[in-house]
């Protein structure tokens, strides 16, 4: 980001155009206000005037039809007379044009209201007055004018349009001076913000961005923190899957070199190569299934196309096939494989994949268990409201509470040295089934107390859609 930019950058912000508008509005509700103050004043000063026109036309018509045109002059005069404020204006015109009373030089042509001009001399010279005027023909042909001069409704009416200004004015100015304000603090602390993530961007994972208060920035650095934590969680994830899987091919991969190698050299016999060959062909397996099983949890987690093939199965069906299938390999162990399954228990779901983390966790007990032991497999029903719940429990040395959220990640296996067959992707799996069934998994000791507590999993899943 240049140095330019924490200086010129507010102009371009949300902020600062924000600013404009309400500025924009606020000059909108002066000029009504303004509006509304000149309706109230010049304009209730301008309609009394009307109204004081109306009434003294109305007084000396009245005045006419008593006494007739004599009757019109003699009022005409007496009001001139009576004025000491220098604004009333009247004229009794005959047919012909020629004043017979009044101060004013001449008639409108025709009747009705009239805006008029007037002369007035003063200290600072002669200026023209706004004069309202009424004209009415009177019987005969004669006309009359009744006016009031408007100078002070004009003279309000400029003090109001300067007050106007000057308000105005001040708006746009403290407007302009606040969108600046608040503008050059919203590109400074984008600008703070930028920096953070180019150096995220530049690799240090670590940085995280400053949060002092709990304004919408705040609020914003907060989610964005939270993203950042994840991300570095993941990528330190993805380091050690990584460093896993090159730790776990490793051994395959070399064995299979020794053996090709080995094979080679003694010129074996065809029998020896085929028995190498077998070999190869077990360690090439291997290895496919180990990926095979990322792919897997991949697609699992993902959910891509999996939800939609789902519907209701009959889970203890699926809990007897999958007890049945791995009684050989408890036996082989001398181990007392018992399985607790009532019929009818409904689930909704992947039916191969509910059945391949069922056969996961019976592995894991069966494998893990003590030999001459007991592997044991429970499905209930669930309380009034809930779904199914699957309980695997074994007898052999269990899983620390300190691991017991570490041993659902990838390649994660407790045996440090990785001695022990398999590849610490069984649970993983499990997790990742379990979540795209909305079910839960939860790790507990069997016996608790005991110096081998054993393992209890206990997966529950949601109520069965209805059939």
């Amino acid at each position: 980001m240049s140095a330019e930019a924490p200086r010129l950058g507010f102009l371009r912000t949300t902020a600062f155009r924000v600013t404009l508008l309400h500025l924009a509005l606020t000059l909108l509700g002066t000029l009504a206000l303004a509006a509304v103050v000149w309706w109230a004043t010049v304009g209730y000063a301008t309609r009394q005037a009307a109204q004081g026109i109306e009434r003294d036309t109305a007084v000396l018509l009245q005045a006419g039809a008593l006494s007739g045109l004599a009757g019109v002059r003699l009022s005409v005069e007496a009001r001139l007379a009576a004025d000491r404020s220098g604004l009333d204006h009247y004229l009794l015109a005959a047919p012909d044009g020629t004043r017979l009373a009044g101060n004013l030089a001449s008639a409108p042509r025709e009747p009705g209201w009239r805006s008029l001009g007037l002369e007035r001399r003063g200290a600072e010279g002669a200026a023209p007055a706004p004069l309202m005027a009424l004209a009415t023909r009177l019987p005969g042909g004669a006309v009359l004018v009744v006016a009031r001069d408007l100078s002070p409704v004009a003279q309000l009416e400029e003090r109001l349009l300067a007050a106007a200004g000057w308000v105005g004015g001040a708006a746009l100015l403290l407007g302009l001076l606040g969108g600046l304000v608040v503008g050059r603090g919203v590109a400074r602390r984008a600008a703070v913000m930028g920096a953070a993530l180019d150096r995220v961007q530049a690799g240090d994972l670590g940085r995280r961005l400053s949060v002092a208060g709990s304004d919408e920035f705040d609020r914003l650095a907060e989610r964005i923190n939270a993203t950042l934590d994840r991300l570095e969680s993941a990528m330190a994830a993805l380091r050690q899957v990584t460093d896993d899987i090159a730790h776990d091919l490793r051994t395959p991969l070399s064995r299979l070199r020794q053996r090709l190698e080995g094979a080679t050299r003694s010129g074996a016999s065809a029998e020896t190569w085929r028995a190498e060959a077998a070999v190869a062909i077990a360690e090439c397996d291997a290895i496919l299934d180990l990926f095979a099983a990322l792919l897997r949890i991949a697609q699992v987690e993902s959910g891509a196309g999996l939800r939609q093939g789902f519907g209701r199965f009959d889970l203890s069906a699926v809990a007897e096939s999958v007890t049945e299938a791995y009684a050989p390999l408890a036996e082989e162990r001398d181990q007392r494989l018992v399985a607790t399954v009532p019929p009818g228990v409904a689930g909704f779901g992947d039916r191969s994949l509910v059945a391949q983390m069922l056969a996961n966790l019976l592995e894991n007990a069966v494998r893990h268990g003590r030999a001459g032991g007991c592997v044991a497999l429970a499905l209930r029903s669930g309380p009034p409201g809930g779904g199914p719940e699957v309980t695997v429990e074994d007898d052999g040395p269990g899983i620390p509470a300190a691991e017991r959220e570490r041993v659902f990640g990838r390649f994660v296996r407790l045996d440090a040295a990785r001695a022990t067959p398999g590849s610490g992707l069984g649970l993983a799996l499990v997790r990742a089934v379990a979540g795209l069934h909305g079910a839960s998994v939860a790790l507990e000791d069997a016996r608790p107390g005991l110096p081998a507590p054993g393992l209890r999993v206990v997966v529950r899943f949601p109520p069965a859609a209805p059939a």
